[in-house]
């Protein structure tokens, strides 16, 4: 008889299959080209003709942020299982991986608020019985705290996806297009073609962006480009990309956390 597989590396299989079909449902929103040519008149003489990217179909009325969720829960909840590895039987149905923030394991200091005094009993609950090896390990991978100027924690960010999804649907979004490219008909009956040339670090040509490559003149106006999709994180208007960023945290969780704690694991 064959082995069981442990549920923690089971729900990462799983996580990894619906990225498939996450990548297929992102390909077939791309390929519907879910954007045009949005041209208004500005300006007080309302005279110059603006013209914008515009996204006429939304991510967020898809299977897309259904299929994310998905993929977050299976993560979260693999992560939870192979904590519940890490003590006795006993507390197996009470524990949670901690996704805090660093120092947390510290006494409460003074003005501290609520969240983070609660956060850190917590932690004491979560470690009590962990390996003292397993316990170093998981100070490591805590987040930074929230005011640190850092990129996006995969941790953190998994963590507040898996929490939002519990209540609402996913923020999924189509920020704007990457690669953009524009072909339109000029006043003498010949064919021009232009590049959306992007304002910003992320080489995205955003959505409701003026492209500018279009003379006032021009007619029979086409572009085509690839969607970019993301997720909003937290209240500002921040966004990661999907399904990389989810990638990401696969390769996380399968390379360096399981096999960081695997070695601490009790027996049945």
């Amino acid at each position: 008889m064959s082995a069981i597989v442990p549920s923690y590396i089971a729900k990462v299989a799983r996580a990894k299959k619906h990225l498939v079909d996450l990548q297929a449902e992102i390909d077939a929103y791309a390929e519907s080209r879910p954007y045009a040519v949005g041209e208004q008149v500005e300006g007080k003489k309302k005279q110059k003709l603006r013209r914008r990217l515009i996204f006429t179909g939304d991510p967020a009325n898809t299977d897309i942020p259904i299929i994310a969720a998905d993929v977050i829960y299976n993560l979260r909840s693999s992560l939870d299982h192979l904590m519940g590895a890490l003590v006795s039987n006993s507390r197996r149905g009470s524990v949670m991986f901690p996704v805090f923030f660093q120092g947390v394991w510290e006494s409460v200091l003074t003005g501290e608020n609520e969240q983070r005094t609660k956060e850190r009993g917590r932690w004491t609950t979560c470690v009590k019985g962990v390996a003292p090896e397993a316990v170093a390990f998981l100070k490591k991978v805590q987040p930074p705290d929230e005011g640190s100027e850092t990129h996006a924690n995969l941790l953190r960010t998994l963590n507040e996806w898996s929490n939002r999804d519990r209540h609402e649907r996913l923020p999924v979004v189509a920020p704007g297009l990457r690669g953009m490219m524009v072909r339109f008909k000029k006043a003498d009956g010949a064919y021009g073609h232009g590049i959306g040339v992007p304002r910003n670090e992320d080489a995205i040509f955003n959505d409701r962006t003026e492209i500018r490559s279009i003379p006032n003149d021009a007619a029979d106006i086409e572009i085509a480009g690839v969607p970019v999709i993301a997720i909003r994180v937290g209240a500002a208007k921040r966004y990661l990309e999907i399904p990389e960023h989810l990638r990401l945290t696969v390769r996380m969780i399968e390379e360096d956390i399981i096999p960081s704690l695997s070695p601490y694991i009790r027996g049945s």
